[in-house]
């Protein structure tokens, strides 16, 4: 978790830079590096830099893959508590509690899909 950050200008950053970077290995903490007071880059402990090329040693494909793999599977999931919502209602059953029976049998009287607007059902 990151505390105390200090933001500085690399020319300031440039004339100070034994004491804030024992700063940094003694505290933990990370400093910003302002150039015309925008952030451009940081010096950060060790150990933080090593969490993060942990967590980018992963391609952003294969990240993506796994997250669409995820996606497919939760709106699989979605389409089959729709096709069961259905046949409990046709059996006359509830499903989800009173109100939302009501609700999924007014929108089939009127000849409305109320899994139609689902947002996760949506495949792209």
């Amino acid at each position: 978790m990151i505390g105390n950050i200090k933001a500085m200008s690399i020319t300031e950053f440039r004339a100070t830079a034994a004491e804030q970077l024992r700063w940094v290995e003694e505290s933990g903490e990370q400093i910003w590096l302002k150039r015309r007071g925008r952030v451009v880059s940081a010096v950060v402990p060790l150990y933080q830099l090593k969490v993060l090329d942990a967590l980018l040693a992963t391609s952003v494909e294969e990240k993506a893959r796994g997250m669409q793999a995820e996606y497919k599977a939760h709106a699989l999931a979605k389409k089959i508590q729709a096709r069961e919502e259905l046949a409990r209602l046709e059996r006359g059953l509830d499903c989800g509690g009173g109100l939302r029976t009501r609700m999924l049998r007014r929108q089939l009287e009127v000849g409305r899909d109320p899994w139609e607007r689902d947002g996760v059902l949506v495949v792209v």
